[in-house]
């Protein structure tokens, strides 16, 4: 290799060390956000997308408007056996048909009724229709002109569904909620009249059982045929919107807390939780079991199928569930500036949704959209982070494929201070490129190029790397150890040892290490006391420390979790180390009478003397003052006098206690005469 070449990769070696080291040098560990549950992806914002109850990002069905009946308010929907749809509108109280693979919406009866709130198809095949104000129930037979079939007597008919033999039941409202019994000619005979003003909602079982449902109240009747009823269950929500009963007698009932046609004198809602809404099961027998619940106050329509599962529509947000009989829910699409109100079976395992407001009919189809999102709320990352890679877990069938995109910024909501979408990122594993910020989203985006197979996401992950920042010492401090020495006898506490104890934390949960130093007042130096400290406290054994004052010094380093470590540090307050006994000198006693007076003087070489006693002959103790009455200083002087003694020889002692319980005796030796 020539000279110049060796001296070229040479440079170019220690520009690509320099490269590398300017690159680690601010190194922590990465913060992964990770999503991976259904309870985790709600949390995004789902467009074209289900979320499953095992926890999976899939396409969602299709679907689309297939009629707008001009009207403000689809309120009920029945289907017939030639999978004809029949539409129960308001406010002109109309009634249309969309005949399969249809997107025109026919008139089929313009009542002189402002609602019609109910459908249901007779036995003979007619179309029956419970209206409002004036509650009647018409009959369109195939091929007849429409005909008033009764008069309920009542204001509204909510509720009809047909006999299985002929005829009709009715859920009627007004001034007092009615079940109602009408035959083939149309003769009406009340069952039961609740104490609620309106009977919304009903159902048959397999054998003929009759369920009914209140709002006001949120009561579930058994109604019995030949009259009279049952409460079967008491709901803590204001209204039984919807009922249907499974082949086994299941009965499912959606419940809201709030009622959306009560009329008359209601009593107040009962219950705690009255902001969203519940689905319960409830066995013939009456035990109900709360299955399933929304945030969503309007819990409007349910649907089931031979599998045992329910499909329920919300109104507020749109969306629509399909419920197992475990309680575990899939999300099945979101209906993006909709706003359903009723729902009905299709053929193909579709779905038909009328719509409040807008008298619009759309179709739920089996097959899926061709393109899902979605989008996450943002993650914050806590301060300002460098993105590593994304990387997620997929199934991807022919014809379709998973992409993810993100955008970043340093506002918790996004808004045009953040980075656009970055271009989709197709290959797991890869690089995020949105610009360095302190929040991150991401958005999943799902296609396919057939109606029968969609992509799967299990889970997505991504990195972030926070600049690293110096830990911090919030606090030292250093005190006498009076635990005994972590939890030994205290009466067996060894002398001389303080405990170092101090508070810090690092920004990037950084794992710290620590260095203690100490030194006496007046010098400049530092010696070590301990390094490699992982706890947050010392215990310090100053026997073989000179007597002083001393302060102690705590480095706190990230060195652990970073190839370049930052540094803190923080110094203790100024605190005495004294490990050696006051002196006791006994300068004079003198015998008066009885009585002896004695002088002497106590020493500390560091802190102020604490206590003092003295024993005559080895009897109890006795305490004793200094001459100015009060412990405060290294050096105190003793004058007492002790009083009636006998005649012969005494052995005195004294002792002394400073701050830092060391002891320090002093004795001698008179005679009494």
């Amino acid at each position: 290799m020539k000279k110049k070449d060796r001296i070229l990769r040479s440079g170019m070696t220690h520009v690509l060390l320099f490269v590398l080291l300017g690159t680690i040098a601010n190194a922590v560990s990465p913060k992964i956000w990770r999503e991976d549950s259904q309870t985790a992806f709600l949390k995004g914002e789902p467009d074209s997308v289900s979320l499953t109850r095992e926890g999976t990002v899939t396409l969602a069905p299709a679907y689309k408007m297939v009629a707008d009946t001009g009207e403000d308010f689809v309120w009920a929907l029945s289907v017939d056996k030639n999978k004809t749809l029949y539409i129960g509108t308001g406010k002109e109280g109309r009634i249309y048909m969309l005949k399969p693979d249809s997107d025109r919406a026919e008139l089929l009866f313009d009542s002189p009724e402002v609602h019609i709130f109910s459908l249901a198809i007779g036995a003979d095949g007619a179309v029956y229709a419970g209206t409002s104000p004036d509650g009647l129930i018409y009959r369109i037979a195939p091929g007849r002109e429409p005909t008033e079939f009764c008069q309920t007597g009542d204001r509204h008919v909510f509720a009809i569904v047909a006999r299985p033999g002929g005829g009709l039941y009715a859920g009627t409202g007004g001034d007092r909620g009615r079940i109602l019994k009408i035959d083939k000619q149309g003769k009406v005979v009340a069952l039961y009249a609740s104490k609620d003003p309106n009977v919304v909602s009903l159902a048959i079982g397999a054998q003929g059982e009759i369920y009914a449902g209140t709002d006001n109240s949120g009561l579930i009747y058994q109604v019995h045929n030949q009259g009279g009823a049952d409460v079967l269950y008491d709901a803590r929500e204001k209204e039984i919107h919807s009922l249907s009963v499974m082949p086994n007698g299941t009965i499912y009932a959606t419940a809201m807390a709030q009622s959306g046609r009560t009329e008359g004198n209601g009593r107040e809602q009962k219950g705690s939780d009255q902001s969203g809404a519940t689905l319960y099961a409830i066995r013939p027998s009456g035990l109900a079991m709360r299955l399933w619940n929304t945030n969503d106050p309007m819990l409007l329509d349910s649907v089931t199928d031979a599998n045992g599962t329910v499909t329920v529509v919300t109104g507020k947000h749109g969306r629509v569930h399909r419920v197992w009989p475990d309680g575990n829910a899939t999300l099945l699409t979101v209906l993006k500036d909709v706003n359903p109100y009723v729902m009905a079976a299709a053929h193909n395992d579709a779905l038909w949704i009328g719509c409040s407001g807008s008298g619009e009919i759309y179709r739920i189809e089996k097959g899926f959209a061709r393109e899902g999102l979605l989008t996450s709320e943002p993650h914050d990352f806590d301060r300002v982070s460098h993105w590593g890679r994304v990387s997620w877990q997929s199934e991807t069938p022919a014809k379709t494929s998973v992409a993810v995109q993100t955008r970043s910024g340093n506002s918790e909501e996004p808004d045009d201070t953040w980075s656009a979408w970055s271009e989709p990122i197709t290959t797991s594993g890869k690089p995020i490129t949105s610009r360095p910020g302190r929040f991150l989203q991401y958005r999943l985006v799902l296609k396919t190029r057939s109606e029968n197979a969609t992509p799967l996401v299990r889970f997505i992950k991504l990195a972030g790397l926070q600049d690293n920042v110096h830990p911090r010492i919030l606090r030292v401090k250093a005190e006498a150890d009076q635990s005994g020495n972590e939890g030994e006898n205290p009466e067996f506490m060894e002398k001389g040892v303080w405990k170092i104890d101090w508070t810090a934390g690092d920004a990037n949960d950084d794992t710290l290490i620590y260095t203690l130093y100490f030194r006496s007042i007046g010098e400049s130096h530092w010696r070590l006391l301990k390094d490699d400290l992982k706890t947050s406290h010392y215990f310090w054994h100053t026997e073989a420390v000179p007597d002083g004052t001393v302060e102690v010094k705590v480095v706190a380093s990230d060195r652990l979790d970073n190839p370049i470590e930052l540094t803190a540090e923080a110094v203790s307050a100024p605190f005495d180390i004294d490990n050696s006994a006051p002196t006791v000198q006994l300068h004079n006693i003198r015998q008066t009478d009885k009585k002896v007076s004695v002088t002497g003087s106590i020493q500390d070489a560091a802190t102020a003397i604490h206590k003092a006693a003295y024993s005559l002959n080895s009897d109890d103790w006795k305490v004793v003052f200094p001459t100015d009455k009060i412990f405060d200083s290294p050096t105190e002087t003793l004058n007492f006098s002790i009083q009636n003694l006998k005649t012969g020889s005494y052995t005195l002692v004294v002792k002394a206690e400073d701050a830092l319980g060391n002891v320090g005796v002093g004795k001698t030796v008179f005679e009494v005469k």
